[in-house]
């Protein structure tokens, strides 16, 4: 995206913010640069290792430090991951604030806005613009962002030292939800600026109301696809599976959970099961292909709330500038 493929409010709102936004595509270009890292970290580890002619399971008294090297080593590449898991986490508040503030907020609160409606712009006209620049970057950036990590999370330090897929850091991180997550802040932002009208106090509310949202979405996660419930005896499921709920079924079927009986029988509580009833095990799961089902529905709810929150700010524009 560059200045000369833009026009008309287009063109002036990069103008306006293009350090902000030129910073924003150097972040992004960090964050790639440190999945880079981690791959390329754990890829040396493991070379070191073999080369030793050691494994990182062995028993030999003489691999002791060769192991525990390489341990030290995937344990920095995973760490590296974890540090871009956050920042995925951040940045939809990130960007809510930074429409809110400094793209909005301040135009509203110090009056520049005006000049703009004086160029034949309608405030309609203005306020796509104001969206669409962001807007186009976070489809860029963040699809970027999200495939490098899903490339480097999959193939790098996981192997050893895993991090599963429905973690919430890392649940955000890749997929098609960390574009969503990053359209809703923006959105959220968008109708906070237009309605707060002071930048600090705009971006403080938009990353907060954001952040709740995304928290609210994560409570929400497991129940957002149907619960795939495993019975039986012994019941180890196999794979990179979502545990919800252990427990037990009695013979009517009802569920009977083992925290009770470990926090009164921790000594005996199978026993305690038993004695309640207990016949049958039961694992509320969602197995790895429930991954993107979850991913898409969450998607489908970030951009209907997107667009309410977009038809809010617009009508509140309306409403006050008509």
């Amino acid at each position: 995206m560059t200045a000369l493929a833009l026009k008309g409010p287009y063109w002036v709102t990069f103008r306006q913010h293009r350090r902000a936004l030129w910073w924003s595509l150097a972040l992004a270009a960090v964050g790639i640069a440190l999945l880079v890292t981690s791959r390329a970290w754990s890829d040396s580890a493991l070379d070191a290792l073999r080369a030793t002619g050691c494994a990182i399971g062995s028993t030999d008294p003489s691999c002791f430090q060769s192991a525990r090297d390489y341990a030290d080593d995937q344990w920095i590449a995973r760490d590296l991951v974890r540090y871009a898991s956050l920042g995925m986490l951040v940045l939809p508040g990130l960007l809510g604030a930074f429409v809110a503030g400094p793209m909005l907020a301040r135009e509203l609160e110090t009056g520049t806005y005006k000049l703009a409606w004086t160029q034949s712009i309608s405030p309609a006209r203005w306020l796509a613009a104001k969206v669409a620049v962001p807007a186009a970057l976070v489809l860029v950036g963040v699809t970027l962002l999200s495939l490098a990590f899903y490339w480097s999370w999959s193939t790098g330090p996981a192997n050893d030292f895993p991090t599963y897929w429905y973690e919430p850091m890392m649940f955000v991180s890749f997929g098609v939800v960390p574009v969503a997550h990053a359209l809703l802040g923006l959105a959220l932002g968008t109708v906070v600026g237009l309605l707060v009208r002071r930048t600090v106090v705009a971006m403080a509310a938009a990353a907060l109301i954001t952040g709740i949202a995304v928290a609210v979405l994560a409570w929400l996660r497991d129940g957002l696809w149907p619960i795939r419930t495993l019975t039986g005896h012994d019941l180890d499921p196999k794979g990179e599976v979502w545990q919800l709920d252990r427990g037990m079924l009695t013979a009517s079927g009802e569920r009977l959970s083992w925290d009770d009986c470990f926090a009164t029988r921790p000594d005996k509580a199978a026993q305690c099961m038993a004695d309640r009833g207990g016949v049958v095990e039961f694992i509320d799961t969602h197995p790895s292909s429930h991954y993107w089902p979850i991913q898409l529905v969450e998607t489908a709810i970030c951009l209907a709330l997107a667009a309410l929150a977009l038809y809010a700010a617009f009508r509140v524009l309306r409403t006050r500038h008509a």
